[in-house]
């Protein structure tokens, strides 16, 4: 058994790409392959920013564990991301040494993760509720992943939640939403859905807004407005418009937005996508009752608004009974006082770092 650097022919690339298939059934599968292809090949929109080294621990020629190091130039931290094993603590253990000594190597202080080479692609290790099948967005990880990081030195700075609300309905209080809504309407300010005239010119002013509300995030790395596109362009096919809150002033400036998209669960990373699920996801996109709260921002000097948009949001909610989840909460951040409904139960999440000096 033994931890190194492959080098990526197209074989070697193939199998460290495709290792997280056997680890998992299809309906946990959330690992986006074409993403880490296009990350070992440096052909991603956000290579430029960051040097790529793969990982992996190999015995008798099969794979035990892999993971991918990212090295931005200017960060005292390496990022360990795509991070796979079986329930073998062993490779793991390798696996984070050979993380450790390439950082040194490369004169970073500290080691964190799991981070897909950026904060714009997934990071974070789920810790509860490994018998849900993972909403859309959710990166799903089996139970055994924990212990092998907190085994390994690594301890947990950071802790993220999920809240999974029940269907929201008229006996729900909504008071305190109401009257900031009420507030904000007396002030000037419109809160609506996009249009598809507007979307495109939405969707930029959401691109800048959302980087200067979420640079505070612990790993945050900024990207170019072009790239930003890039990276989420798609999401503008997904939705539905009904289910996405802007927020203006009555001078025309976007200052808050809220997106929730249908639950498409782990559809879109789908080894193959078959006639069948092309027509699931159509389906999931008319008709279905649970929506994932993905992202919201409001620009400084408008503090309330938050609560205005989540009136307006389950206000469309409540017309078709919608169970939502809030997806990936930071602990402590104001967007974790928010409320959709009942919580029926709440997914955890951690991000870890360890000293590069910590052998």
């Amino acid at each position: 058994m033994k931890a190194n650097c492959p080098i990526l022919t197209d074989k070697t690339l193939e199998a460290f790409v495709s290792f997280s298939t056997h680890l998992y059934e299809p309906a946990y599968q959330t690992e986006n392959q074409t993403e880490l292809r296009a990350l070992l090949t440096t052909s991603h929109p956000l290579s430029h920013y960051f040097q790529v080294i793969p990982i992996w621990v190999v015995e008798d020629d099969h794979i035990l564990a892999r993971a991918v190091l990212s090295i931005y130039p200017d960060d005292d931290a390496a990022y360990l991301g795509y991070f796979e094993s079986e329930n073998n603590p062993e490779a793991a253990r390798l696996l984070f040494e050979e993380a450790v000594r390439q950082s040194r190597l490369h004169q970073k202080k500290q080691l964190e993760g799991p981070m897909n080479a950026s904060f714009w692609l997934g990071y974070r290790l789920k810790t509860n509720h490994f018998n849900d099948q993972p909403y859309f967005s959710e990166s799903y990880q089996p139970d055994y992943y924990q212990q092998l990081w907190e085994a390994n030195s690594f301890k947990r700075t950071d802790r993220y939640f999920s809240n999974h609300y029940a269907p929201v309905d008229e006996q729900m209080s909504r008071h305190k939403y109401a009257k900031r809504y009420r507030q904000f309407q007396e002030k000037g300010y419109m809160i609506k859905s996009p249009s598809r005239a507007t979307l495109d010119q939405d969707f930029a002013a959401v691109a800048e807004l959302i980087q200067d509300r979420f640079k505070s995030f612990p790993v945050f790395k900024q990207v170019s407005p072009d790239e930003f596109i890039s990276l989420f362009s798609n999401l503008k096919l997904i939705l539905r418009k009904r289910y996405v809150k802007l927020a203006y002033t009555s001078a025309g400036e976007m200052v808050g937005f809220i997106i929730s998209v249908p639950d498409y669960g782990n559809l879109f990373n789908r080894k193959q996508m078959t006639v069948k699920t092309l027509l699931s996801l159509v389906a999931i996109k008319c008709f279905s009752r649970r929506y994932i709260v993905m992202y919201m921002a409001v620009k400084e000097g408008h503090e309330g608004l938050g609560s205005a948009m989540v009136y307006a949001l389950m206000t469309e909610y409540n017309k078709r009974r919608i169970q939502a989840t809030s997806s990936y909460i930071h602990e402590g951040k104001v967007s974790g006082s928010y409320v959709f409904g009942s919580v029926e139960r709440q997914s955890e999440y951690a991000y870890y770092v360890r000293e590069v000096d910590d052998v």
